[in-house]
């Protein structure tokens, strides 16, 4: 088998892995942090195991942030946040990018896509969901009127910022039979004016679902070219009839060959998982030898690969908050971020003292064009309907 056909066959093997979006949580080893009313050696017993923890498995990932003083402030906060989401009935969820405090006290922890969908089957009044603002749209556009959903922030995302609504216009003005294929990273307008959605695990499988169902027919797909890239590369249909978009998430823009190749001579023993939206994957059709050994996967599919493999060393080529939940849910194996760059400053922008500050006063409530957000749930639900 050759370079590419082998490439090739480890990119299908990680679209069995999750061919529809789920969410995969699981609560293994994490400190239960409980209300305001504990007593003073419950308080302290609580605050050692933090200090403890967020030393060991993110000390290297934010160095210097987790001080003794610090941490006891982050332990006296979230109880303050455990007793305000109780007292509001609000299910805290957070993406699998924020800081560790906030993987901590969430009741769950995924993708955008999954954390939306999880939501949508529960039955709480309010949502308080940590990610960045597009996460907090999807959430509500799929839960509608019954539930409120709040956001510690209003952080943007440099993927949605790429987007330009005129440019798809225009493409669907030149193209009226086209179909427009968006990732479910974007903004409510987006998905708005698409088609179908996909995520970063079934892109190729929608954009092949698109060609059966639209034969003939042009295909946008947008905004991540290198996840363009990264389903082309094994999704079996006329690549000519798609035009990639040229937006790129500038975390993973910077993850490069190079940056590959530099941690690979760091960690030679390790297993490469690498991110579809890095940019690496521009190299898949190059034979670049750095990507010989690497899986490319969504960041709920590293953790599913990484909890199933017998290899016990890894390397994570997406944002280095997933790093620490891999490392909390997969004890005795070890994992290295791709770089100390990898990391967004717009999920940091979601702290445990901001999630408390809207708990106490209601702030950054996340509404939706009716009109918008009916459309936009056409597309959900047509992507979810492919199998």
């Amino acid at each position: 088998m050759g370079r590419f056909a082998q490439r090739a066959a480890r990119l299908q093997a990680g679209r069995r892995v999750e061919s529809v979006p789920q969410l995969y949580f699981s609560n293994v080893g994490r400190i239960h942090i409980t209300s305001e009313a504990d007593g003073a050696m419950n308080n302290e017993i609580q605050f050692e195991a933090w200090y403890e923890r967020f030393n060991r498995l993110g000390g290297d990932l934010y160095p210097g942030r987790y001080s003794r003083e610090y941490v006891r402030d982050l332990v006296e906060t979230a109880k303050e946040v455990i007793t305000l989401a109780r007292r509001k009935g609000s299910l805290i969820v957070a993406h699998n990018y924020v800081y560790p405090e906030l993987q901590e006290v969430a009741e769950a922890l995924g993708d955008s896509l999954g954390l939306s969908l999880l939501v949508a089957n529960r039955k709480a009044a309010r949502v308080d969901f940590c990610g960045v603002w597009f996460m907090g749209e999807t959430a509500k556009m799929i839960l509608g009127d019954r539930s409120k959903v709040y956001m510690p922030d209003r952080p943007g995302c440099s993927l949605v910022d790429t987007i330009d609504h005129r440019r798809i216009k225009d493409w669907i003005a030149q193209h009226p039979d086209g179909v427009v294929v968006a990732y479910v990273n974007t903004d409510a307008q987006t998905k708005a004016m698409s088609r179908y959605l996909c995520t970063s695990a079934n892109a190729a499988q929608v954009l092949e679902h698109v060609t059966r169902t639209h034969p003939g027919r042009r295909i946008l797909f947008l905004p991540d070219k290198y996840l363009g890239f990264a389903a082309l590369a094994t999704a079996q249909l006329d690549a000519n009839l798609v035009d990639l978009y040229d937006g790129a998430c500038h975390v993973h823009a910077r993850i490069g060959k190079r940056v590959v190749e530099d941690a690979l001579a760091q960690h030679p023993g390790a297993e490469l998982l690498i991110h579809p939206e890095c940019a690496c994957s521009a190299e898949i059709n190059k034979g670049a030898a750095c990507l010989d050994n690497g899986h490319f996967l969504s960041s709920e599919q590293m953790l599913r690969y990484a909890v199933t493999s017998a290899a016990d060393e890894f390397i994570i080529a997406t944002e280095k908050g997933l790093v620490y939940r891999l490392r909390a849910e997969c004890p005795g194996k070890k994992f290295y971020p791709i770089s100390d760059a990898a990391v967004c400053e717009y999920m940091k922008m979601n702290t445990l003292e901001k999630l408390c500050n809207s708990l106490r006063h209601d702030q950054f409530e996340v509404e939706v064009d009716h009109d918008i957000s009916n459309r936009a749930r056409g597309a959900i639900t047509r992507m979810l309907s492919i199998h």
